[in-house]
This record gives structure tokens, sequence and C-alpha cells, in this order.
């Protein structure tokens, strides 16, 4: 899914991914918008860094754009349902307020997924022809954690490619390397620590690698880990070392390499 590049009218930029099928004219009304609402920009980047969000925004846009599209071709059946919605007193006036507001008030619905799930219910349902569309949204990997977490080597590297923050914490403070190991995807670990992802610090809990390789029972990234340098006796915030982690999770297995490389 392509992502571009927002100049927001307050000096800041943000990345936002298109939606399929969008028509340019539309797009363009939307890029414009955002470029010109700081406010709206910054409501976007607050869940920008939550995939599961990010996804479920870009799924109701989708459908908000299906029927767009239906009334602006003529599609009486489409035309007679929305009609009736207008009529419809829960929805009334956020029918009126977009007559009245056009782009603007389009995007402060187009954010309400709950409205927007009424809507399309109240329309009949999602439609047969949206589902692969919407399918895209669900199989695509929106961040570079979330690529490293499915073990999407491709997406990883078309990340890497256009140079995302190898160590960035995600809204659950997580690296994508923490996510990788801990997923145990073996070919992105070693994607990531190629590019010099940062095996010492992969959570907001001062978690290193090892930390979670050793408590998830990854025998082959402990030993890879130990292979390319990482500390045995690193400790986490809680003072806890890679050993202490695997041992409170009974990790008989990564327990018994730590020892052998001289872990206590």
């Amino acid at each position: 899914m392509a992502t571009e590049t927002l100049k927001i009218s307050d000096g800041t930029t943000m990345e936002i991914c298109r939606l399929p099928d969008v028509d340019d004219e539309t797009w363009a009304e939307v890029r414009a918008y955002v470029e010109g609402n700081p406010e709206t920009a910054k409501s976007l980047k607050s869940f920008a860094k939550n995939p599961d969000a990010m996804r479920g925004w870009l799924q109701t846009q989708a459908i908000a754009e299906h029927y767009s599209n239906k009334m602006a071709s003529g599609d009486t059946p489409v035309q007679d349902k929305v009609k009736s919605l207008e009529k419809d007193p829960e929805l009334a006036s956020i029918f009126e307020d977009i007559k009245k507001n056009g782009m603007e008030a389009v995007m402060k619905y187009y954010q309400d997924e709950d409205l927007m799930l009424k809507i399309s219910q109240k329309m009949g349902g999602l439609p047969s022809e949206l589902q692969p569309v919407l399918q895209k949204i669900e199989d695509t990997s929106l961040t570079l954690h979330e690529a490293a977490k499915k073990g999407d080597l491709a997406a990883v590297q078309q990340f890497l490619d256009k140079n995302k923050p190898l160590d960035a914490q995600d809204f659950k403070g997580i690296t994508p390397l923490g996510y990788a190991i801990g997923a145990n995807r073996i070919a992105v670990v070693k994607k990531l620590l190629d590019s010099r992802a940062n095996p010492y610090a992969v959570d907001s809990s001062g978690n290193s690698g090892l930390h979670y390789a050793a408590g998830y029972g990854r025998r082959e990234l402990v030993e890879y880990l130990l292979k390319v340098g990482a500390n045995v006796s690193q400790p986490n915030v809680q003072g806890m070392t890679p050993l202490a982690v695997a041992t409170q999770n009974k990790q008989e297995a990564t327990m018994q390499i730590l020892k052998a490389h001289g872990a206590q």
C-alpha cells in the first residue's frame, strides 16, 4: 500500500497511507485538507504508531470511499439508500453538516469508525466487491514493527529502504527487533541486526534482545545473539538478567545455554 509524505501547514510532516483505488481528485482534496489543518494531522498521528488503530481507520475510509464513488457514478439503489439515511433521525444532522461544511465535516466523521460501520450496516452491510480492498488492508504490514512481528521480510526491507528509525518504540514501548525476537522471526532478526538495530534495548523496560529470546524460549536466537556479542549479564530496569527472565518463565533450554556462557 502506497504511503505519501504530507507537509503540514505548521511546518511538520507526516506519512499517510493512500486508500486503495481512491481517485486522484478525491485524494488531492484529502491531502490539501490534512495539510491545511494541523489539528486533524495531529489526531491522525496520535494513532499512526498503532497498526490496529490505523488499519481500522483505513478500512472505514475505504467503506466511505466506496459509497462516495457509487453516489458519484449515479448508482440508483445506493442513491436511494443514502436519501433514506438523510431522513434517519440518528444521521440527519450529520448529512446536513456534510452538505454545509464539505471536506471539513467529511474528515471529522471519517475518523469515527463506529459511525462509519453503523452507516454501512444501514446501507445493507459490506458489499462483496469491497471485500478484496478490506482484505488487502488487513494483510498489509503498516509499520516496521508489524512487519517484523509477522516475519514479512519483504516489507521489512521496504521500510528499511525508506530509512525508517530502526529502534523506535511503538505505542507499547517495543522496538521492531523486540517483536521479531518475541515472534521467533529469525531471518528478520538477522536483517535488523545487520542493519544495526540496537540489541541492548528492545523495549521501554530496559530489556535487551537476549532477555526476550531467553524469556520466550527462543533457543536458536539466544545462541545467535550470544554469538554476535550480547551481554549475558545485562539487567533490565527491574534488575533481572536474561537468565532470571528465563528462570521466571521456566525456559529450561535457554537457561542451560545462558549458564554455559557464564550466566549466574
